[in-house]
């Protein structure tokens, strides 16, 4: 037994016993811990933040095109590559990057007949002259180039040229080794595309802001796949281009207007009066158009703002990002507020499948691009272009929720750690914290000798119950509630032998109360009636 009480020293196990302390200020400690984990895990994961949806990220394509503006009789734009659409281009006098008209014999710009602008062979600019609507803007010669001529395709990109700088060269006849030349100095020269102008002809292309970006594009997510070639399905719905308020320019507030944006797509019934908003693209076939500087104002950008110095973004390029994100929950929307704008997945008549278009330039990316055309069978002439312009980056992303029983489950598991971590807290704070923390301590945290349990359990219930009464302590419940009053009381027989036996062998029980209040009143020998005690030993 002794060695057995060694071992239950070393290898005892502690769980917790339920005690009920009554004090306030714990049990509002307690309650409020719970409130605050309610909140947390049903009203802002599972509600609020829908913490019972799973999300797909989505993969998918998308395809980017350009396109001058067009239009037939009605109004509507159309196929440029029909006979009856016509090409729509803005007035070259009005454009302040634009010199007016050619060059004339004299090397001076002229506009309106008399109003001149000084013509800068050197730089290949020109200024415009006093008095004009520009004055003193440098511009440059233009060019008129439809959606074929200023587009180039690469994969999912697509570069809409904004300026173009062109040289042409001849062969250095010098160089030819079969001619016994051994080294070259200059392999091409350049040469004057023709008189007034200068060797490196640099020219702007009429109206790039007028062209419109075609946007198609398809997605898979899980289960769910849709293409913007198929809209308003049970699954995939019409899109939106996104307008942000946090780029500063009032220009943003006045596309808002123009295009009568909204402030919750999925609403359609709140018009925004400024910027953020969302708006619809035009619908063309398959594809949705954006105009281009549209696009640019959404992005907080201008052809004609400085990108450092005199140099602007027409003339540099630059590189913008066409964010395609897809969601089918409220709180997806770009800078959306789901105490706002709902919960959980979109239902009704908006159920499905939504995207909206959003534009962010890539800061410090100027863009060009070079192509080199030879223009004679024997490889003596050639011209090399260099083209700047906007490159348009599409990036396919967003997510798509559905329900998920496992997220609930998740949820609720971790709700039950808080719950562990709460009541561990309170506990701390009774047993450290409290001013009756020695108090709770005891209560809370005490020790069993099971060897004492074993043995009080070879008791007869005759037993058990004589020695109840002789510790004055409750005998109500059944066996094993006896057994752990006389445990919780510090009882613990030597053997299993009977109460008798292990009177005789000399052990006695402790004293109940009663017992030794007797044991006081005869030492002092008498009553409380005042009356002398009488031993009953004596008087038998």
């Amino acid at each position: 037994r002794t060695h057995h009480r060694v071992l239950g020293d070393y290898l005892s196990y502690s769980t917790a016993r339920t005690v009920t302390l009554r004090d306030p200020c714990l049990g509002a400690v307690y309650y409020t811990f719970l409130l605050l984990i309610f909140l947390y895990i049903v009203v802002y994961n599972i509600v609020l933040n829908v913490g019972y949806l799973t999300f797909t990220t989505v993969s998918g394509s998308a395809r980017v095109l350009t396109q001058q503006l067009t239009v037939k009789t009605d109004g509507v734009p159309c196929d440029p590559m029909l006979d009856t659409c016509d090409d729509v281009f803005p007035d070259v006098s009005q454009q302040p990057y634009c010199c007016p008209f050619g060059v004339t014999t004299g090397g001076v710009n002229q506009r309106l007949g008399n109003t001149s602008a000084p013509w800068d062979q050197t730089k290949g600019t020109c200024t415009w002259g006093a008095g004009t609507d520009h004055e003193g803007t440098v511009a440059r010669p233009c060019e008129f180039r439809d959606g074929v001529g200023a587009e180039t395709v690469y994969g999912e990109s697509s570069f809409l040229t904004t300026a173009v700088h062109s040289t042409t060269q001849t062969y250095n006849q010098g160089c030819s080794i079969t001619q016994g030349a051994v080294t070259c100095p200059k392999l091409w020269n350049d040469q004057p595309l023709s008189a007034g102008y200068p060797d490196n002809y640099y020219y702007y292309v009429v109206g790039p802001e007028t062209f419109y970006v075609l946007l198609q594009h398809s997605v898979t997510a899980g289960d769910v796949e849709a293409s913007s070639q198929k809209l308003n399905n049970d699954t995939f719905k019409a899109g939106y281009v996104y307008v942000p308020d946090d780029l500063g320019q009032g220009a943003q507030n006045e596309l808002c207007t123009r295009q009568g944006g909204l402030q919750d797509p999925l609403d359609g019934a709140t018009q925004a009066s400024g910027a953020p908003c969302y708006y619809a693209p035009i619908r063309y076939y398959a594809y949705d158009l954006i105009n281009a500087a549209d696009m640019l104002t959404a992005a907080g950008l201008t052809l004609d703002a400085s990108t450092g110095g005199t140099s602007t973004y027409r003339y540099d390029g630059l590189k913008l990002n066409v964010g395609v994100n897809y969601f089918n929950t409220w709180q997806s929307l770009a800078g959306g507020n789901p105490f706002i704008s709902g919960r959980g997945t979109i239902q009704g008549k908006y159920q499905g499948l939504h995207y909206y278009y959003k534009f962010t330039e890539v800061k410090d990316s100027p863009v060009q691009i070079k192509q080199v055309f030879v223009t004679d069978p024997f490889a003596q002439t050639r011209t090399l272009i260099s083209k700047h312009g906007i490159l348009l980056q599409t990036i396919v992303a967003g997510s798509v929720g559905q329900f998920s029983a496992l997220a609930i489950l998740l949820q609720f598991t971790a709700g039950v750690a808080l719950l562990a971590t709460a009541g561990t807290a309170v506990n701390l704070l009774a047993t450290w914290v409290m001013p009756n923390k020695a108090y709770y301590k005891r209560f809370m945290c005490q020790s069993t000798d099971m060897n004492a349990v074993m043995r009080c359990a070879g008791l007869s219930d005759e037993e058990l119950e004589q020695v109840l009464l002789e510790r004055n302590l409750p005998r109500g419940g059944d066996r094993v509630q006896k057994i752990i009053t006389l445990t919780a009381d510090a009882y613990a027989p030597t053997s299993s032998e009977s109460n008798q036996e292990i009177q005789s062998s000399g052990t006695r029980p402790r004293p109940s109360d009663v017992e030794r209040h007797l044991e006081v009143m005869m030492e002092q020998g008498s009553r409380t009636d005042g009356q002398p005690l009488v031993n009953p030993a004596a008087s038998s």
